[in-house]
């Protein structure tokens, strides 16, 4: 397969390195034109010119794609390049010497045959041409070789990338699942009729953490991230009762936008765990998605003390932290996690997702 995704590449190399030898050619042709020469004559030297080192220029590129360049030793190296590259000058001014001897018995109203210095010069000539396709030769596989480095090291990041998500996404759902029990274990002790309804609803919030992991994906539609809060928030409803006070909105259209699992939960969390539970008569929470033009923006607003920036960075809680992890993985700077104070009080945590495929998309 490569050989034949190859096999174009090959046939426009080739093309243009014909083309620059005619265009050599032309140029010849007119150098001698312009000097007196008859036109066939000028025509006939140009193609005795240009020729022998053309086809020696041939033996040359094949010259360097048997010896690439070495890491060490280059100076012997170069030695032994410019030795065998005077052979092929060599080679070529016998072959031009010979297309001139041919071209004057064919034509002996050519004039007469070269002399020394002619010679000598042609030899420079096709010496400094061969030297110059050699040192292209080179500079091609130096661009290839770096082209492919870079390719490896964009692979390279690619897996690091998914390596670093499957790992995040392997911490996500085991912290979710701690806190839930762990907010539950009141509950069992105060209502067990509604400890058993709730277990039967973390049921269900487990049944969408393995669906997800299930699906090895990276991402799903906020509307199946929003049923799965929409359950979360039933949970810690039956834990604190009357005091978890709940406002929940959504676009529509906001609702089709593919989001990481897991990413608006742990916003959803941290609001209740600060803004509503420590407070003996709870509090509100309002939680918010809205289409914007090139993406969604997710808002859980609580009416707690509030916190800066500065604290939610301190805070030890694990949920925040892993989602700016996985957000960075996945968007590679593209999304914005924030949070502010607003002026009437309480605390607002905003994300906002792009609705292009990220960086690294699902497998």
């Amino acid at each position: 397969m490569a050989d034949a995704e190859s096999a174009p590449g090959r046939g426009a190399a080739r093309a243009a390195y014909a083309g620059a030898w005619i265009v050599l050619g032309v140029v010849y042709t007119a150098l001698f034109a312009a000097s007196g020469v008859p036109a066939p004559t000028a025509v006939r030297g140009a193609i005795a010119s240009a020729l022998p080192p053309a086809l020696l220029g041939i033996a040359a590129l094949s010259l360097v794609r048997r010896h690439p360049l070495p890491v060490a030793g280059r100076g012997r190296f170069a030695a032994r390049l410019v030795a065998a590259l005077i052979g092929l000058a060599a080679a070529s001014v016998a072959l031009w010497l010979g297309i001139v001897a041919v071209d004057r018995a064919l034509f002996p109203s050519s004039g007469r045959g070269p002399i020394a210095p002619i010679a000598a010069w042609q030899f420079v000539m096709d010496f400094l041409l061969l030297l110059s396709l050699a040192g292209m030769g080179y500079a091609a596989q130096g661009a290839r070789a770096l082209a492919e480095a870079r390719e490896r090291a964009a692979q390279s990041d690619a897996l690091r990338a998914r390596a670093q998500l499957a790992l995040l996404r392997s911490q996500v759902q085991p912290h979710f699942i701690l806190n839930v029990l762990h907010a539950l274990l009141g509950l069992v002790r105060r209502d067990p009729a509604r400890a058993e309804e709730a277990l039967e609803r973390l049921g269900a919030l487990l049944r969408f953490g393995q669906s997800v992991q299930g699906d090895d994906g990276d991402l799903v539609p906020l509307s199946r991230e929003w049923e799965f809060v929409g359950s979360y928030l039933e949970l810690e409803r039956m834990r604190l009762g009357g005091r978890l006070r709940l406002e929940v909105d959504a676009d529509p259209a906001a609702l089709e936008v593919a989001v990481p699992p897991f990413a608006l939960q742990p916003l959803v969390e941290n609001a209740i765990a600060h803004g509503v539970a420590p407070r003996a008569g709870g509090g509100r929470v309002r939680v918010s998605a809205r289409r914007l033009p090139d993406g969604i923006l997710l808002s859980v607003r609580d009416d707690g003390p509030g916190a800066s920036e500065s604290d939610v960075a301190a805070s030890p809680r694990m949920g925040l932290r892993l989602l700016r992890q996985r957000l960075a993985a996945l968007y590679d700077g593209r999304a914005r996690l924030s949070f502010t104070r607003p002026a009437e009080g309480g605390f607002e945590a905003r994300l906002e997702l792009p609705d292009v495929p990220p960086s690294s998309e699902p497998a």
